[in-house]
């Protein structure tokens, strides 16, 4: 019996490499680790972890997430027929780092990108060896452009071969690039007749600048957007001219220190001017805005309910949800704004008035008429639990506890397209709050306006004019020209504006749909494609951001490391099975 399935993922990063390896446990459980090949379609040298975590990024880029909540579960030993693969450590254990023995007050660490990076790498190539031993996988390093259909199989072109005869496919091709917004494309024709100025259209990799020949000390740089991506460049770029020295341990302030003359090299701005606002220094300040176990569980149970689902018209059900649990944390923190004063009904109101309107202002909610500088200081106080804690930083940290469940529980759920789509622009409002950086970036930003690096005068939308010399920003007496320009905005996944041959191809094809204009991918609940032509399910599966929508919380390392690989390799397994058992009736 020598005939053999072929499934095919395309995108080998931390969500292709998982799916990989949850595959390959759901199949050796079920003794049909046979008559299966894998072929893995990665473009990148990245195999296994992919560019966000580049073994050879700057250490300055650093994960998002704290290192006490970096929960990579431990792989148990695999028997795949020739031998076993053993067990690999879960990324704590890889690390050595034990919860157990960190204290409540410690300051929570968040490692460098590389540093994960190391470990998928370590990880993925432990289980790709000795499946590639026992001819169970096939690693090819090309792109791939398209997917065609033929009768029940599928080919797989790429821009030099042809690979044919796939019963299944998963698609796990993470960020992809977008279409040129208007303001790109006309700041892209300046830049082409102008060899004297710079545009970058993506921030990473943070080396495309920092190794760039034309920086110097004479540059002036522009930074389109004020978000984590920003952060990573403009730590990038000053640490080349510069070192950050911190002079107090616990809350991370640092000096900025340089022997170069710099004056207002980097200007970043944005739609608002609004900074994000770091994370708790630590477990114990974090606690201030944890939700208890019930909380949780009336929150999901409340969210969850079907026919709640059917019934909304707008993001309210989420907002009744959540307002009872951020309302009883505010007023149990010693430190929040007015605490004395309010009763629990009078901050539910407040959390609402704000949730359905960000610019909705009282004594409780920091004011956008505050200079971003001022912010960043109050929010930065917030964290350390030297400064009252205004409403809208609490509501944006128990948010933060709350999204695992609040993207598990709607996911595949049965709301409207339309009121999923507004529940994600609220989630992504709220995201400059839940997805805050560390303190100590911050910190930083404050210490390179300190010394003069960092101008924050045209912060707030500034009015922008190309100029031979760049880029004329100005806003109201005040104005900077720049002959750099890095955009840091990261775009939205949304299908329509997605500038990919993968994506165009099965768009064209009508293999794909989206869920909704402003969102990713149509799939079931095990992540196979719901076809455009006829809402058949395809062999073809997609994982990640693209999926947006019908999943909701895709991005982060954790979700890579979630259910949805789970969940597809499990009926991937079942399938196969079934295929097996059919086979061998037959034969």
């Amino acid at each position: 019996m020598n005939k053999k399935r072929n499934l095919a993922i395309i995108g080998v990063g931390p969500r292709g490499g998982y799916a990989l390896e949850c595959l390959i446990i759901e199949l050796a459980k079920q003794n049909k680790l046979h008559n299966i090949r894998v072929f893995l379609f990665e473009e990148t040298k990245y195999v296994g972890y992919g560019p966000v975590y580049a073994l050879d990024q700057k250490e300055t880029n650093w994960i998002n997430i704290n290192l006490r909540i970096l929960h990579l579960e431990e792989r148990p030993p695999i028997n795949i027929g020739q031998g076993t693969i053993p067990a690999f450590p879960s990324f704590h254990d890889w690390s050595d780092y034990n919860p157990k023995t960190t204290s409540k007050t410690d300051i929570d660490q968040y490692p460098p990108r590389s540093l994960v990076g190391n470990y998928l790498s370590e990880r993925f190539q432990s289980l790709y060896g000795p499946l590639d031993i026992a001819d169970l996988v096939c690693l090819i390093k090309e792109k791939v452009v398209s997917i065609d259909a033929e009768g029940d199989k599928y080919a797989l072109k790429t821009p030099s071969n042809l690979y044919d005869d796939f019963d299944e496919i998963l698609l796990t091709i993470g960020h992809q690039s977008t279409k040129y917004s208007k303001q790109l494309k006309e700041w892209k024709a300046h830049t082409n007749s102008n060899a004297q100025i710079q545009l970058f259209t993506n921030p990473y990799p943070i080396s495309q600048f920092v190794e760039n020949t034309q920086l110097n000390q004479n540059c002036t740089i522009g930074l389109r957007g004020f978000g984590l991506a920003m952060i990573d460049v403009v730590r990038g770029i000053a640490s080349e001219f510069g070192d950050f020295v911190v002079e107090n341990e616990f809350s991370r302030k640092v000096k900025y220190e340089s022997s170069y003359k710099l004056s207002n090299i980097l200007v970043p701005f944005s739609l608002d001017g609004l900074p994000p606002s770091p994370k708790p220094i630590n477990a114990k300040m974090d606690e201030w805005f944890l939700p208890s176990k019930d909380q949780i569980l009336l929150f999901e149970k409340t969210i969850a309910n079907k026919e709640g689902q059917r019934k909304a018209q707008g993001v309210d059900f989420i907002i009744d949800a959540m307002v009872p649990i951020i309302a009883e944390r505010y007023c149990s923190i010693p430190t929040a704004i007015l605490r004395e004063e309010l009763t629990t009904s009078k901050v539910e109101d407040l959390c609402r008035s704000w949730l359905n309107d960000e610019d909705f202002n009282h004594q409780t909610i920091v004011s956008h008429q505050v200079s971003t500088l001022q912010m960043m200081r109050d929010f930065v106080g917030m964290a350390l639990g030297k400064t009252p804690i205004s409403l809208d930083y609490c509501i944006g940290q128990v948010w933060r506890h709350c999204q695992p469940s609040m993207y598990d529980k709607l996911s595949h759920s049965k709301l409207s397209d339309e009121v999923l789509a507004n529940i994600i622009k609220l989630d992504e409002r709220i995201k400059r709050y839940s997805y805050g950086p560390p303190v100590e970036s911050i910190q930083q930003l404050i210490a390179l306006n300190e010394a003069n690096i960092l101008c924050l005068d045209v912060i707030n939308n500034p009015k922008i004019e190309t100029t031979e010399k760049g880029w004329r920003l100005s806003k109201e007496n005040k104005s900077k020209t720049v002959d750099w320009m890095i955009n840091t905005v990261l775009d939205a996944p949304k299908l329509e504006i997605v500038d990919s041959a993968i994506v165009e191809n099965l768009t064209s094809s009508d293999l794909i749909q989206a869920v909704h204009n402003d969102m990713g991918v149509a799939t079931n609940e095990f992540g196979y494609i719901v076809s455009a032509k006829n809402d058949k399910i395809l062999p073809i599966a997609l994982l990640g951001r693209l999926a947006k929508g019908t999943i909701i919380g895709v991005d982060a390392i954790l979700e890579c490391f979630g259910d949805r690989p789970k969940e597809w390799a499990g009926e991937a397994a079942k399938v196969h099975s079934d295929w097996v058992e059919g086979f061998m009736v037959k034969t």
